[in-house]
């Protein structure tokens, strides 16, 4: 049957159509958004996961390898603590190792990033502990290292601003409350009150340097959204554009008063069955269809009226159109035309018989019908094709057969020989 459906189709562009609008109101405000509304920005995340889950998966993975590499300084400066330090360092690489292993390979994924936070501050936090049990003089190593891990915190969260800028605050207050609450020794060196000299500096050297990636981190992340509101609606214009053509496609084959195929329509279907029919020898039957008396209903009733019939004819017939293949159009006027691919004559004049008594029986009034109600005639012509023939040839036989059942007394169906 005709695969029309333009409620259908209008339906499904009304959504597309709010989401580009959604999309559009957010360009004008350029690079000044860190969060969507909640289901874009569910979108957004799974979009990013796609993109960035095996680029931080490798950086997490190196950076605990590192983490664990440095081990080597709580040997050398651990003096007898050595072997506890490197033994804490090396449980919480494994564990943290495990986590990102389950957490990355599950549907937790989408918090991959949180866990990345948290666990760069849990390796932080035990630098800090190691502090503790090595000597002051051994100890500015480990206050060293606290830079590159604050550079390894903008790497792998480079993506997401809040994450980023949270976890490198935290780090930074957690070390300046260390820090003040380390005193000078008794006895300091020249190198401990350098330390402690420059100590304020260093933070405000940590500060710059994490205000440095938050401005990169917002600029990556911001990138990133925008590239994502432009790509979406690229996917979702292509996608309004292959609705608007299905639309316009199928207004060029429907016709807009009964909403079954057209013409041009039925007409391009007949050639298509016509030859494929005649390359596999099977039959196909035509039937023509007109409403009786028409004429005089539309001047009795009114055009709307007989809008309103050619709308209930048109229903009931296309009913009959069941098999795929099987196809009704309005022909023209009053009159409607089915093709049935694969069908001899005897079924098409039984299915013909059906429709009749179908129209009948919708008991449309027609006071100037000498049936008192709408009917139809029905004219029906089949054959296999064959080279020399042409599906014209049988519509014009379907067609006199129609005229000879409207000449007989309408009503009535009239299969050819």
């Amino acid at each position: 049957m005709h695969k029309g459906s333009i409620g259908q189709d209008s339906a499904t562009l009304g959504p597309i159509e709010g989401q580009i609008n959604t999309l559009l109101a957010l360009l004008p405000r350029g690079r000044f958004f860190v969060l969507f509304p909640r289901e874009l920005e569910d979108a957004y995340a799974k979009y990013s996961l796609t993109q960035t889950l095996t680029s931080d998966l490798r950086i997490v993975y190196a950076g605990l390898m590192i983490f664990l590499l440095f081990g080597w300084a709580d040997l050398h400066f651990g003096g007898e603590n050595g072997i506890y330090l490197l033994t804490i360092r090396a449980c919480i690489t494994v564990a943290l190792a495990a986590v990102v292993f389950f957490t990355f390979k599950t549907t937790m994924r989408e918090k991959r990033l949180y866990l990345v936070g948290l666990g760069t501050y849990i390796c932080f936090a035990s630098l800090l502990w190691n502090v503790t049990y090595v000597e002051v003089e051994m100890s500015y190593f480990y206050h060293m290292g606290m830079i590159p891990m604050q550079v390894f915190t903008m790497m792998a969260l480079r993506v997401n601003f809040r994450i980023m800028f949270v976890a490198s605050l935290a780090m930074l207050i957690t070390y300046a409350i260390f820090v003040a609450n380390v005193p000078l020794p008794i006895d300091p060196t020249p190198v401990d009150v350098l330390a402690h000299a420059i100590a304020p500096y260093y933070i405000l050297f940590w500060m710059i340097l994490i205000a440095m990636g938050a401005y990169l981190s917002f600029e990556i992340e911001a990138s990133a959204r925008t590239d994502y509101i432009k790509n979406r609606l690229l996917a979702l214009e292509a996608e309004r554009l292959k609705y608007l053509g299905l639309r316009l496609q199928q207004l060029s084959t429907t016709d807009s008063l009964t909403g079954i195929a057209n013409r041009r329509f039925i007409e391009e279907k007949m050639f298509e069955e016509w030859n494929r029919c005649m390359r596999n020898s099977l039959p196909v039957a035509i039937i023509m269809i007109d409403v009786d008396a028409f004429k005089r209903y539309n001047d009795f009733y009114g055009h709307q009226q007989g809008d309103v019939c050619l709308r209930a004819v048109a229903e009931k017939i296309n009913e009959y159109c069941k098999r795929p293949g099987d196809e009704c159009a309005r022909y023209g006027g009053e009159e409607f035309v089915i093709l049935l691919p694969e069908t001899k004559s005897e079924e098409a004049c039984r299915m013909a018989e059906e429709i009749r008594r179908g129209v009948e029986a919708l008991g449309l009034k027609h006071e100037k019908s000498n049936h008192e109600v709408a009917t139809v005639s029905i004219g029906v012509a089949a054959e296999v094709p064959a080279m020399g023939s042409s599906y014209e040839a049988l519509l014009r036989r379907a067609d006199e057969r129609l005229y000879e059942a409207k000449g007989s007394g309408r009503n009535r169906v009239s299969c050819a020989a």
